[in-house]
């Protein structure tokens, strides 16, 4: 009998250990990143009718809400740098920056914007979207297979997503024409290829980082767990203000443990600290998306789009912002 408490108690323990794997769920989807390690956007062109060129974009971030349930109802927004181009020659790539072809000076970035998602019968799916180059905007269709149905991995535990899917446009139709010979010489055809991997991490597997000082987040953490995030707070404004050259008070620092409490459910903590750190931090905008996905979370949609709304107009260019602005605002 108490070889068996033993087992039971150790095999409770692994299992409290476990990342909280269960969706969490945003007005109806998760928020994933694009992994892009593992991710590929690239594209193939025909040349003088003899052969192709391939290349690819090296700079790329997503946004991506999705719902495993139903998949036609997720959306995503790709930002692409232009500038990232890379087609094996830094000659012509840097010649397509210049005006006849993608004039990166003036339109450095390239857009694909969901507008809805068509089932096909089985993992397949024709996602329907705007897509901006050089300032022109086409809708587009591009279809999609789901190759990586929502899952953990084996190695850190991190949430995954993943499809791929090819889709053929003309350059011609976004004003990417290049000089007379090339214009010629290439393909208007150019055939787009994705392989894209989507990532949700575990962040109960994230360190602290901090090498030259404490780190301010594992404090607040254990204090957290210990006697609660009110004393957390309290904690954290008196060391800033008496010792705030004793310890790492980067933001990123209080990011984790409220990252780590949002993935733990522990969502009025996570609000008790996410206050604090938008009063210490005003010109974070991650601390204001973070306070929308709380809200989200506890389904309070006001108090999610005001809070996002901030993170938008702090941070423009953050995609988790406009993601869900799309979404609440429905």
């Amino acid at each position: 009998m108490r070889k068996l408490i033993v087992v039971l108690a150790l095999a409770f323990a692994v299992h409290a250990q476990q990342p909280s794997t269960g969706r969490i769920d945003l007005i109806g989807a998760e928020i994933f990143s694009i992994d892009r390690s593992h991710s590929f956007i690239g594209f193939t062109i025909g040349f003088v009718g003899l052969t192709k060129v391939h290349g690819t974009f090296n700079d790329l971030s997503a946004t991506i809400l999705y719902d495993d349930a139903h998949p036609e109802r997720s959306s995503m927004t790709m930002v692409i740098e232009a500038a990232s181009i890379d087609t094996d020659s830094k000659q012509r790539d840097g010649d397509l920056l210049g005006d006849s072809w993608f004039a990166t000076d003036k339109h450095p970035k390239i857009t694909f914007r969901s507008t809805r998602i068509e089932p096909k019968g089985g993992n397949r799916y024709l996602v329907h979207g705007e897509l901006t180059m050089k300032g022109v905007t086409r809708e587009i269709a591009i279809p999609m297979t789901r190759t990586v149905p929502r899952q953990l991995d084996s190695g850190w535990g991190n949430v995954r997503i993943g499809g791929t899917g090819t889709v053929t446009i003309k350059r011609s139709d976004f004003g990417i024409n290049g000089p007379e010979f090339w214009g010629k010489a290439l393909s208007d055809d150019v055939e787009i290829q994705l392989d894209i991997l989507g990532n949700r991490p575990n962040y109960d597997r994230w360190g602290y980082q901090s090498k030259d000082k404490p780190s301010i987040g594992e404090v607040l953490q254990k204090t957290v767990e210990t006697s609660g995030a009110a004393a957390a707070v309290t904690q954290f404004r008196e060391l800033r203000a008496q010792k705030p050259n004793d310890y790492n008070f980067g933001p990123g620092q209080v990011n984790l443990v409220i990252l780590r409490l949002l993935q733990q459910r522990k969502v009025q903590d996570a609000l008790t600290l996410l206050t604090a750190a938008a009063e210490a931090y005003p010109d974070e905008s991650g601390f204001h998306a973070r306070m929308g996905e709380a809200y989200a979370m506890l389904g309070d949609k006001a108090s999610a789009l005001r809070e996002y709304e901030k993170a938008h107009a702090m941070n423009p260019d953050g995609l988790e912002a406009v993601e869900m602005l799309r979404r609440l605002s429905r």
